[in-house]
């Protein structure tokens, strides 16, 4: 990897770690609350660099590197997704667990589909 894209991967991961950890110690409600919170989100993000790379509407390859592998890498965290479900799994809480994990893929499938979409069309001549 070129030292340029290295460095903006690494930029991107202290961005996304950075409000990773902002979302999940202010967000009081319920930890699954602050994992849908940063995993809908990073989700999404990723749908719209995705797209924008593979379209060329994102020409600059460190861009694409800083968002995509760098912030939203580090702001999602399946991980702590499946601690917590693991969790409510050893405490007998199936349905909960369940529910939660459902909502998440759910919902970051969705927001990586409605990302993917919010690239603007080609002017037509």
């Amino acid at each position: 990897m070129p030292g340029r894209k290295l460095a903006a991967v690494a930029l991107g991961a202290a961005i996304g770690g950075g409000l990773r950890w902002l979302a999940l110690t202010t967000i009081h409600l319920d930890p699954y609350v602050a994992l849908l919170v940063v995993n809908t989100a990073a989700s999404g993000l990723l749908g719209w660099v995705h797209i924008s790379v593979r379209s060329g509407r994102l020409q600059r390859p460190e861009l694409g590197a800083l968002l995509g592998a760098g912030l939203c890498g580090t702001l999602s965290t399946w991980s702590a997704l499946a601690v917590e479900l693991g969790g409510d799994l050893r405490k007998g809480e199936v349905l909960r667990a369940a529910i939660w994990c459902v909502a998440s893929v759910a919902a970051g499938i969705g927001a990586a589909l409605i990302g993917s979409r919010l690239t603007t069309p080609e002017a037509q001549p």
